[in-house]
């Protein structure tokens, strides 16, 4: 072979060498011969755009000064928990959780009071003396429950018993209840409206186009998700061009509501009287005295020789009237925290790929 045709052999295989040497990147179908590791020489990783990897999310408008790199973000009218979606596997993972709508007022269950009883004496207080005065007590108890049947306490041995003390029936205390037929039990949910952020490691400076940035996303987007950015300056945003709808949410409140306490006055329009007997023998058959009492106050049996051995009652008037309710009133409010603005891009523009 001639010197000639091996220069030119060589200057061949030298030429294909130093093609081989640099990585081959496709751009509009050229070979860029340039080396990847070159393009970012001498430079940070964050100044480095990387023509070498492709964006594996969607490029966006970069977002004026002011504002967070955009991520996708979920809105909703929901007071579940349940309704709110998780985070795409392209956007792992939650950057933002936050509340809107919120409302103060509540409505509590209404107050309502139980009936009160007309109730009987529970006990005759027996005395040596005469005139109920209390000396020398001794007390004669119904069994519990008791309904004004004849009942035989120990029977008193003659010569004991001046006189017997009637106390005067009484009237139960009224016990709140809820009204749970007209309102519900339990208070709503604070909030009207529910988002969420939701966002992943892309490297954002992978987009053909030096104004758009890479965003962590799956692609198509999901169309129950928005693409926005957070303001993070103070006070209500002017949404760019490029994110044009503001909208407000907070990271969490503080819910003081509640409701105050049911309770019931004294029962009123009350008219209770009983006809209360004492018996010397168990039976209830020889009638020692009676006396009829009411809420005005006791009565007395008096006599000599006095032989209490039975006794009973019956009501003449049986009406304990009513209670009046209280309560149920609403209380405390709901403060939202600082709040949260985005500028998001409206769902029907599509992200570029």
């Amino acid at each position: 072979m001639s010197k000639k045709k091996k220069k030119h052999r060589a200057a061949i295989a030298l030429a294909v060498a130093v093609l081989g040497s640099f990585a081959g990147c496709w751009t509009g179908g050229m070979v860029d011969v340039s080396d990847c590791d070159m393009l970012c020489y001498g430079l940070d990783p964050f100044e480095c755009d990387d023509r070498c990897e492709v964006c594996r999310g969607g490029c966006m408008e970069i977002p004026p000064l002011g504002f967070a790199d955009p991520i996708l973000l979920w809105m909703g009218d929901a007071s579940d928990e349940a309704d709110v979606p998780e985070c795409p596997a392209e956007a792992p993972e939650v950057v933002f959780d936050g509340y809107g709508g919120f409302t103060g007022e509540h409505a509590c269950p209404s107050c309502r009071c139980a009936a009160p009883s007309c109730e009987l004496p529970s006990a005759l207080t027996g005395s040596a003396s005469p005139a109920c005065d209390g000396q020398d007590p001794t007390s004669f108890s119904a069994p519990p429950g008791w309904a004004g049947a004849c009942t035989a306490p120990a029977a008193v041995p003659p010569g004991e018993l001046g006189s017997l003390l009637i106390p005067a029936p009484t009237v139960s205390a009224c016990e709140p209840t809820l009204d749970l037929a007209a309102e519900p039990v339990g208070l709503p949910a604070a909030w009207g409206r529910r988002a969420r952020g939701c966002g992943g490691s892309e490297a954002k400076h992978t987009c053909r186009d030096p104004a758009l940035m890479c965003i962590a996303s799956p692609m198509p987007r999901p169309v129950e998700f928005s693409m926005c950015a957070l303001y993070l300056r103070k006070g209500v945003p002017r949404c760019p061009k490029e994110y044009p709808e503001l909208h407000e949410f907070h990271r969490g409140f503080d819910d003081t509501r509640a409701c105050t306490p049911c309770a019931c006055g004294p029962a009123e329009g009350s008219a209770c009287t009983a006809l209360v007997s004492a018996y010397e023998d168990g039976g209830c058959a020889r009638l020692l005295g009676a006396e009829t009492v009411t809420l005005a106050g006791p009565g007395c049996v008096a006599g000599p020789d006095l032989r209490l051995a039975g006794w009973d009652a019956q009501w003449i008037e049986d009406e304990p009237g009513a209670c009046a309710p209280s309560g149920g009133a609403p209380t405390g409010a709901v403060t939202p925290g600082d709040p949260s603005y985005f500028c998001c891009l409206p769902n029907e523009v599509p992200v570029l790929h």
